[in-house]
């Protein structure tokens, strides 16, 4: 931040905004230092804002502006580049709670009576799907079959029905209940397990044994 206003007089997303023709095609990483103005004109613009929440809060980059970009009907998704973590769960639950613990308030990405979780997991798709350029994200006519079945059998989703299951799968998904993983129309995680995990996870050990010693 100080770098970029010593070199430029403009902050990061100021400089960016006034010298680029910013869009629906652009993703801004991270973006998590901007003021109201800022915000809302990233917002305007349709682009994504790409957020790991799990990476900022572990490099200490501080929180993302959600409730002010949300309401200015701005786009997201979300990753995990430091592999910190590699939970989509984890990252869009730490994205509403930087909030609340900011905010000292709750629900802060719930629209009025709305499902904080829902809204959570719809804009990241969307948002994701724009971000990748890829027809994907939602179960539609010509957009690829990308799938994910959760275990109903799991005490964690017992009674739980409509928005509820994702508020429960995002705030209380540390037992991880996905059953079923369908890429592109081909199933590649059935019953929980992948049919390469044990070899992968072998490859791994052996890769990170080499890289210690």
């Amino acid at each position: 931040m100080e770098d970029c206003i010593a070199w430029s007089g403009r902050r990061p997303v100021e400089r960016l905004l006034e010298t680029h023709e910013i869009g629906p095609r652009w993703c801004l990483v991270h973006a998590t230092h901007m003021t109201g103005e800022e915000t809302r004109a990233l917002a305007a613009t349709g682009a994504v804002a790409g957020l790991c929440p799990t990476t900022e809060a572990n490099l200490g980059d501080g929180l993302f502006p959600l409730g002010a970009y949300l309401e200015a009907g701005g786009r997201l998704g979300i990753g995990s580049d430091s592999h910190v973590s590699v939970s989509p769960v984890e990252e869009l639950r730490w994205l509403e709670y930087g909030q609340r613990l900011a905010a000292r308030r709750r629900t802060v990405a719930a629209r009025p009576r709305g499902s904080t979780g829902a809204r959570l997991h719809a804009a990241a798709l969307e948002g994701g799907a724009e971000a990748m350029a890829r027809e994907c994200g939602a179960i539609e006519a010509g957009r690829a079959a990308d799938i994910v079945t959760l275990d109903a059998s799991r005490p964690l989703l017992a009674g739980r029905t409509d928005d509820a299951i994702l508020d429960t799968y995002v705030f209380a998904g540390n037992a991880n209940p996905v059953r079923d993983v369908m890429v592109g129309g081909s199933w590649v995680v059935r019953n929980g397990r992948h049919p390469e995990e044990d070899a992968i996870a072998s490859e791994f050990v052996r890769t990170m044994e080499r890289l210690a010693g």
